[in-house]
């Protein structure tokens, strides 16, 4: 009788097996079809959304600014702390997107921001800047850090 109950356990413990991985293949196969459709037009979708938050920055909206960060981040951190943090030591004069590279869902954007010293005498200059956005419920955000 004790031989029977350990086969009978192996074999409910190999059909428990088969399962998992069968699950397991399915929530993979269904994940590798979100990140083709997530890299599809991702790039451009990124790109516009980078821009569309620079100018925003750029011309002091900082409410349209703040909408393009993480849920997560804007669920921890008000308008004001975001506006308190992200306050440039310069003034900003333009912003354009250099380069969109994505994998998954994660895109890194290289922005090229051109700005003037608060002091006088010293002339424009520019920097780039790395920026990292991340796919959440459909929709690309801007990770910010905490």
């Amino acid at each position: 009788m004790m031989f029977f109950r350990r086969n009978a356990f192996f074999a409910f413990l190999s059909r428990c097996c088969a399962a998992s991985v069968i699950v397991t293949a399915s929530i993979g196969g269904v994940s590798g079809c979100a990140s083709v459709v997530a890299s599809a037009d991702s790039e451009a979708v990124v790109r516009e959304r980078a821009q569309a938050r620079w100018d925003a920055l750029i011309a002091g909206r900082w409410d349209k600014a703040y909408s393009f960060a993480a849920p997560g981040f804007r669920s921890a951190v008000d308008v004001q702390g975001f506006r308190a943090r992200s306050s440039p030591a310069a003034k900003l004069k333009a912003a354009d997107v250099v380069k969109v590279t994505c994998k998954d869902v994660v895109c890194d954007v290289t922005m090229r921001i051109v700005f003037a010293p608060l002091q006088r005498g010293f002339p424009e200059a520019f920097t780039d800047r790395e920026e990292r956005w991340v796919l959440e419920a459909g929709e690309w955000w801007r990770h910010e850090r905490y």
